[in-house]
């Protein structure tokens, strides 16, 4: 009965990411064929309804569940020393994503900066508010409290927080962004094991997300203030193809090294500060069975999401 249980439920988290990354995929491709039809949605409200895409199918699904907000979503206070820790932790993670970021432009261009037109083309203030806190706290809702917590129950923590951190990293729908999403997801899997709650990745997931929206606006205005010559996108292709990208690269792993040296003891004091050391370092230690969570709705998600990342282009133009 307990397997029964078991392979119902993460049959019904596959589910879950399937339909979820579906209306996804169709949001996205039909904002992108309204735009070459010359029917081009606000930014805001495309950020609006890609998210929706990702807040409405997990609220089905707890509603479905009658899932406990604080003991299966993982909704519990933290306290205000964590809450300053996590901040800090913020911006000890944001080199070792910045590495991985760089490192991923060897082979594809740098997506946030290709899209710093449409980005930058509403109000700065609603952007940022949509992009820094609406959609961390969509997303957070989804991969970490839904699939790393659900997960956990049948996989043990780490192998959660790497199918959560998969998930994340596909929904992106591009290498680029799909690249250091893998890495910030374990990240804020492991973080909010350390902390038995799901607000640390929300703070994190905030703080990162707010950081770079600022430095887009700021990237975006330099580039303006250059003159009328001056292409932010241009100049990131230019770059990433020449000797520079090499260079960035060394700066950038160094700095991930030493960032990540100083935050694994501020991860260790955020699980003693919150009293559950012990779950944290459960994480790293204990084997847990494993469950088959490869299942058909998980494995079609995994093709579709796949095919988006890497043939979804080539139709579009096609059709285009």
């Amino acid at each position: 009965m307990q397997r029964d249980n078991a392979d119902s439920e993460l049959k019904g988290l596959g589910w879950l990411f399937l339909l979820s990354m579906i209306a996804h995929i169709l949001m996205s491709v039909g904002i992108t064929l309204l735009d070459g039809k010359g029917l081009t949605l606000p930014v805001e409200v495309s950020l609006v309804i890609s998210e929706l895409t990702i807040l409405i199918p997990s609220a089905i699904y707890i509603l479905i569940k009658r899932s406990d907000f604080k003991t299966d979503l993982g909704f519990r206070p933290i306290k205000a020393g964590s809450v300053l820790m996590c901040i800090l932790l913020s911006v000890l993670v944001t080199p070792l994503a910045s590495f991985v970021n760089v490192l991923s432009q060897l082979f594809v261009e740098n997506t946030m900066v290709q899209m710093s037109d449409s980005l930058t083309g509403g109000s700065n203030a609603i952007v940022l508010f949509l992009a820094a806190v609406y959609g961390p706290f969509c997303e957070e809702f989804m991969f970490r409290s839904i699939f790393a917590r659900g997960y956990e129950k049948h996989e043990g923590p780490m192998r959660a927080a790497l199918i959560s951190a998969l998930f994340f990293a596909l929904a992106h729908m591009n290498v680029n962004q799909a690249a250091y999403a893998f890495v910030l997801g374990v990240v804020f899997a492991i973080v909010n094991k350390a902390a038995d709650s799901v607000y640390p990745s929300i703070i994190l997931h905030i703080c990162v997300n707010g950081a770079n929206m600022l430095l887009l606006f700021v990237m975006t205005a330099a580039a303006k203030y250059a003159g009328d010559g001056v292409d932010l996108a241009e100049s990131a292709e230019a770059a990433r193809k020449g000797n520079a990208i090499y260079v960035l690269l060394g700066v950038t792993l160094i700095g991930a090294l030493i960032s990540t040296a100083i935050a694994v003891p501020c991860v260790v004091w955020l699980s003693k500060h919150e009293g559950r050391f012990e779950g944290l370092k459960e994480m790293f230690t204990v084997k847990h069975e494993r469950k088959n969570w490869i299942n058909v709705p998980t494995v079609l998600a995994l093709l579709i999401m796949l095919f988006v990342m890497f043939g979804l282009d080539p139709v579009l133009s096609a059709l285009g």
